[in-house]
C-alpha cells in the first residue's frame, strides 16, 4: 500500500509548479498535515500560506502530508512506515513536528486516523520522545480546541503570520539537540502568546454536566486564557497561491487574499467575529504580489469574507484586468455589487455568480443581521442578468433561530421572483438562465451571538428540506440542493463539544464505528452539546481562548436577534469599541 501511495505522490510532484525542496541536514523538520484529500488541501489558501511561511526560514524544512485517497487507505494503518510526506516520501514519525491545519470540524476524525496511519498513539499522554510533537492550528481549532485537546501536545491559537516567527525562535535549536518533552511544552506555553497546551489545564464539571471550570494546573505558570494572535497587515505580505497543480479545485486560478475579517456582523458567522477587526491589503501590495505570475496563470481569485467591501476593490479589479488578468471572487454581497464589478465579471467570462440571502424573509434576515433587503437582491439580479450572467446560485440556511414555515415560504417566493427577473431579461438574449438554491443546515458556532442557541435537529431539518423541495419541484429552471442534516449534527457536536467527546471520536476514527453506533453505544450523550439551549452564564469550553470579543456584546446581540433588531456594520474609523475587538 505504501508503494501505491509513493507512486501517487510522485505523480502529484511531477505535475506541480512551485514546490519547495530542501536538504534535511541540520534543519528542524515539520510535516504539515491537511486532514483531507490532496485536491481539497491544495485548494486551501491558508494551508499553502503556512507551507510557504515555514519554508521561508532557512533552518526549517516543511513537507506536506495529506489524508490518503480511499484506495490507498486499506492496510496503511498496519505498515511500519505508514503515512508519508509528499516531497520526499518520508515517514511522518521521522519529523520533529507534525502540525495539522484544520479548517473544518468534520475533518477532525481524519486527524486521529492520520496519527494511527503514522503508527503513532492518538492520545498525547501516550506519546513520548520517540514520536514527533503533534500540534494543530486553523480556524476550526481556534474556534473550539477542546474536542482535539486530548490528542494534541499543543494548539496554535491565531493567524500564521503572527505565530510562525515566534514559534521558530523557540524551536530552532531542537534540530540538533535532544529535548525533554514536558518541560519544553510548559516553557512554550508560559513564554509564547497563542500557545495552548491542553495537558496543563484542569477541567471540572457541574453535577448536571455543565462545565464548572477550566484552570491552569497549580504551579504551571500558564495563562488563564490563551490570547488569539492576529496578523498585522501593515507588515505582512498578502497570502497567495504558492503551488499550482492540475489536481486541485482551483487548478487554473491564482488565489489572492485581499482582506481578512468582516465588519458586517452577521450573527451566524464565526469567521466574521473571530477575525475582527477587518483588515485589508492595499491595492498596490496586492498587484505587486501577483503581476509576475499573470503570464502563466492569468485568472486571479480574490479571497475575502467580503470582497466587495475592500476600499479599493474597483481600482484593484481595473488594474488586474489592464494587466491581462481575469477575475473570480470568493464572495459578493448583493448590496455590494456595482456596475464596475459586474463588468469585471463579464470581462472575465463569468456565466454564473453566487449570492447569499441566507434567509428568505426580511424578518429572518433581521434576526441574523444580514442587513439585506429583497429590493437589493433583485437589483443585483438585474445587474448580473443584463450583463449576460444568467446562471445564479442562491445560498440559504434552514434551522435558523425563530425560523417558521412563513420564512420557508418566503425562500420559495424569493426563488420564484429571482427566476422571473432572470427569465424576463434573458428572453431577449435568446438564452434562458437557471437558478440553483444551495440550502444548508444552520450550525450554531462558538464566539457568535448564536452560541447559546441549540441545533434544530436532524428530523426537523429533513422535514423543512422536504417541504421546500415539494414547493419548488414544479418550478421550471429552479434546482435545489441540500446538505445532509446528519453531517450537520456531527459538525455541531465537534463545534460545541468538550474533551468528553473523545470516546465517540475514538470509536469512529480509530475503530471504524459509524457515528450512529458510536453515539448509541458509548456512555456519552451527544445531544447534551448539540440540542441543548445554553444558559446565559454557562461557561463554554471554547472560552479557554480569548478572541477579544466581549461576551456581554454577544449576549446583547443574541437578545437583539430574538427581538428581530438589526445592528449597524462596524465603524472602525470612528474608534468604535462596542464588541471589544478593536480595543483588544
Amino acid at each position: 500500500m505504501t508503494r501505491r501511495l509513493k507512486q501517487r505522490q510522485l505523480l502529484w510532484l511531477s505535475q506541480e509548479k512551485g514546490t519547495i525542496f530542501k536538504n534535511w541536514s541540520g534543519r528542524f523538520r515539520v510535516a504539515l498535515a491537511f486532514p483531507n484529500r490532496y485536491a481539497v488541501g491544495m485548494s486551501n489558501l491558508g494551508f499553502q500560506s503556512v507551507y510557504a511561511g515555514l519554508n521561508s526560514h532557512d533552518g526549517v524544512l516543511c513537507e506536506r502530508v495529506f489524508y490518503p485517497e480511499h484506495e490507498d487507505i486499506q492496510g496503511l494503518r498496519n505498515e511500519d512506515c505508514g503515512l508519508l510526506s509528499v516531497e520526499s516520501q518520508t515517514p511522518v514519525h521521522q519529523f520533529h513536528l507534525l502540525a495539522f491545519s484544520v479548517s473544518f470540524e468534520n475533518d477532525i476524525p481524519n486527524v486521529l486516523q492520520m496519527l494511527q496511519m503514522a503508527s503513532m498513539p492518538a492520545k498525547a499522554e501516550e506519546r513520548d520522545s520517540r514520536y514527533p510533537l503533534v500540534a494543530a492550528g486553523g480556524v476550526a481549532v481556534f474556534l473550539n480546541p477542546e474536542p482535539l485537546a486530548p490528542y494534541m501536545d499543543f494548539i496554535l491559537v491565531g493567524e500564521a503570520e503572527a505565530l510562525l516567527p515566534q514559534l521558530w525562535d523557540y524551536m530552532k535549536g531542537m534540530a540538533t539537540r535532544p529535548f525533554d518533552r514536558s518541560p519544553f511544552l510548559a516553557h512554550l506555553a508560559r513564554s509564547m502568546p497563542g500557545i495552548y497546551v491542553p495537558s496543563l489545564y484542569g477541567v471540572s464539571y457541574e453535577k448536571g454536566g455543565q462545565l464548572a471550570a477550566m484552570e491552569p494546573l497549580p504551579g504551571s505558570g500558564v495563562p488563564e486564557r490563551v490570547v488569539h494572535q492576529k496578523a498585522d497587515f501593515s507588515v505582512s505580505s498578502p497570502c497567495r497561491t504558492v503551488i499550482t497543480t492540475p489536481n486541485a479545485e482551483f487548478k487554473s486560478v491564482n488565489l489572492l487574499e485581499i482582506g481578512r475579517g468582516c465588519g458586517r456582523g452577521c450573527r451566524f458567522c464565526a469567521a466574521g467575529f473571530v477575525y475582527r477587526p477587518m483588515r485589508t491589503h492595499s491595492a498596490r501590495s496586492l498587484l505587486a504580489s501577483v503581476q509576475n505570475h499573470l503570464a502563466r496563470i492569468p485568472r486571479v481569485g480574490l479571497v475575502s469574507a467580503a470582497v466587495s467591501d475592500h476600499p479599493e476593490i474597483s481600482d484593484l479589479c481595473r488594474n488586474l484586468l489592464d494587466l491581462g488578468g481575469a477575475l473570480s471572487f470568493s464572495s459578493l454581497r448583493a448590496d455590494g455589487l456595482t456596475p464596475e464589478l459586474v463588468s469585471a465579471l463579464k470581462s472575465s467570462e463569468h456565466r454564473s455568480v453566487a449570492i447569499a440571502p441566507e434567509a428568505g424573509s426580511q424578518r429572518l434576515r433581521q434576526v441574523i443581521n444580514k442587513n439585506l433587503r429583497l429590493e437589493e437582491i433583485l437589483s443585483a439580479v438585474d445587474l448580473l442578468t443584463e450583463k449576460d450572467i444568467l446562471h445564479l446560485k442562491l445560498y440559504f440556511m434552514i434551522g435558523l433561530p425563530t425560523e417558521t414555515r412563513d420564512d420557508l415560504q418566503a425562500m420559495v417566493d424569493m426563488a420564484k421572483s429571482v427566476k422571473h427577473r432572470v427569465l424576463q431579461i434573458s428572453r431577449g438574449k435568446k438564452r434562458l438562465g437557471d437558478i440553483t438554491l444551495s440550502v444548508n443546515s444552520f450550525v450554531p458556532k462558538p464566539f457568535t451571538p448564536f452560541q447559546w442557541f441549540p441545533f434544530a435537529g436532524v428530523r426537523e431539518l429533513k422535514d423543512r428540506a422536504r417541504w421546500i423541495r415539494k414547493a419548488l419541484q414544479k418550478v421550471a429552471n429552479v434546482r435545489v440542493h441540500f446538505d445532509l442534516p446528519k453531517w450537520a449534527y456531527v459538525q455541531a457536536l465537534l463545534a460545541r463539544g468538550d474533551r468528553r467527546v473523545s470516546p465517540i471520536l475514538d470509536k469512529v476514527a480509530l475503530e471504524g464505528w459509524s457515528w450512529a453506533k458510536a453515539m448509541k453505544q458509548t456512555p456519552v450523550n451527544a445531544d447534551f452539546w448539540v440540542m441543548r439551549e445554553r444558559e446565559r452564564d454557562e461557561l463554554f469550553p471554547w472560552e479557554i481562548i480569548d478572541h477579544g470579543i466581549k461576551r456581554e456584546y454577544l449576549w446583547e446581540e443574541y437578545q437583539k436577534a430574538l427581538a428581530g433588531k438589526e445592528t449597524a456594520p462596524c465603524d472602525v474609523e470612528s474608534g468604535c469599541t462596542r464588541c471589544g475587538a478593536c480595543a483588544f
